[in-house]
């Protein structure tokens, strides 16, 4: 497999994808990204909490953390795996720390990485769990290497600046046996698709679903993987998969979505009522689980 790093920070040849927010260029084997990265590197381990606003905590409470099924099959998806009670686990990209306090109530040892300030104010003030901000590639974390026995990044691959170095410092962290679980928007499904042939068939000018799958926003999504791509980096990374499907969830309300694609609030009212029926008929599988075990 090629190296997805190394074909990140060194882009040739022009986009695939001229979308209204960023430019997707394809890999000559087909992986997807954006020629953006964060500056990481600039950001302060200091967590300041200051602009945590109300306006904010509305925004985790009710937007971020709004699908409580979303919380309960992450930690389903931990206990088909691993015994909770005991272990110790560790969240990155944990946001509000609605799952690590599910866990912690579970009777895990918690531990959350989060770049946001105001959101790891919240979690830390709202559920009373160490929550530390600094990237997992960071050189601080060194000294906790080998020392967990539960590992996620629920939604979180797809805004990371290099998915390889992130899963392999993600890794690192597990004890032998231990699990690392990612869940991601997946490329090889309708929304990815629908995107490429709407582009195609309007020349470029009716993107669709691409423009809310990609963005270069800061911690936008830079990259959308296919289930292929995420068991041979897994596989790189150091890990045997150990589970690799495809399920339906939507992150955000469905009228997120609906605001980015028609851009009218009155078009997202007269539509709200036929997607909500739309999805309970038709449950389309636009994301992946990955498991991966510690060998």
């Amino acid at each position: 497999m090629e190296n997805i790093d190394s074909i990140k920070q060194y882009p040739t040849g022009s986009p695939r994808y001229k979308l209204s927010g960023t430019n997707v260029f394809v890999s000559p084997n087909g992986f997807h990204f954006i020629d953006y990265l964060d500056p990481v590197e600039e950001i302060s381990p200091i967590i300041d909490g200051s602009a945590l606003t109300a306006e904010e905590i509305a925004y985790i409470e009710k937007s971020l953390q709004s699908n409580p099924e979303r919380i309960e099959h992450q930690v389903d998806a931990v206990k088909r795996h691993k015994e909770i009670p005991g272990k110790k686990v560790l969240d990155i990209g944990c946001g509000g720390g609605l799952f690590l306090s599910k866990m912690k109530d579970a009777g895990a040892d918690v531990l959350g990485i989060e770049l946001s300030d105001t959101r790891a104010y919240y979690a830390k003030a709202k559920h009373g769990f160490e929550v530390i901000k600094r990237t997992i590639e960071d050189e601080y974390w060194k000294a906790s290497h080998k020392t967990f026995d539960v590992v996620t990044l629920w939604d979180v691959i797809e805004h990371v600046n290099f998915p390889l170095a992130t899963l392999k410092s993600a890794a690192e962290m597990l004890k032998n046996g231990g699990i690392l679980l990612i869940d991601t928007p997946c490329r090889d499904a309708f929304y990815h698709r629908f995107g490429e042939f709407t582009y195609w068939l309007s020349r470029g000018k009716y993107p669709t679903f691409l423009n809310t799958m990609y963005s270069a926003k800061p911690f936008g999504h830079k990259q959308i993987f296919s289930l292929a791509e995420m068991k041979s980096t897994l596989e790189e990374a150091g890990l045997e998969v150990v589970e690799l499907r495809r399920f339906h969830e939507l992150s955000f309300p469905y009228s997120f979505y609906l605001k980015k694609l028609v851009r009218s609030d009155l078009l997202v009212n007269i539509l709200l009522p036929f997607v909500h029926i739309f999805f309970m008929i038709f449950p389309i599988r636009n994301k992946m689980l990955a498991v991966g075990r510690k060998k």
